[in-house]
């Protein structure tokens, strides 16, 4: 399992009780693949929020994918601020943006919150034309 891909400690505890281990077996499964290297949910998180980052997903959509590979709200909120790479999460929604040339306005916010990028960051970057009201 670990071949195909990197996993967390809760995603192959549970793909081992799936397959008909028992839940004693997979803890101490996972438990010794921790503790030789094979799993590590910090670097797991760090590399897979950089991945994302880079294909311009914003900070909600990298903590939703961390959390449904059972990653600790600890280590996702660690590796969405390194994935910044000391720059704003503005930055990365104006990259975002420019890679994907979206010029209006309503189909740069439409873009952009389905990034996954939060919607004070959306309308610090995508100010809306006041509708004059």
């Amino acid at each position: 399992m670990l071949r195909r891909a990197p996993r967390s400690a809760a995603d192959l505890a549970e793909r081992l009780v799936a397959k008909g281990y028992q839940v004693e077996t997979a803890a101490k499964t996972v438990a010794r693949s921790t503790e030789l290297g094979w799993v590590n949910d910090a670097q797991l998180a760090l590399d897979r929020a950089r991945t994302l980052r880079r294909r311009g997903a914003g900070s909600l959509r990298i903590a939703a994918d961390l959390e449904a590979r059972g990653v600790a709200t600890a280590l996702i909120d660690a590796a969405v601020a390194e994935s910044r790479g000391g720059e704003s999460e503005a930055v990365w929604a104006r990259r975002a943006l420019g890679h994907a040339r979206a010029a209006d306005p309503p189909r740069a916010w439409r873009l952009l919150l389905s990034r996954g990028f939060p919607e004070e960051v959306v309308a610090d970057v995508v100010p809306l034309p006041d509708s004059g009201h």
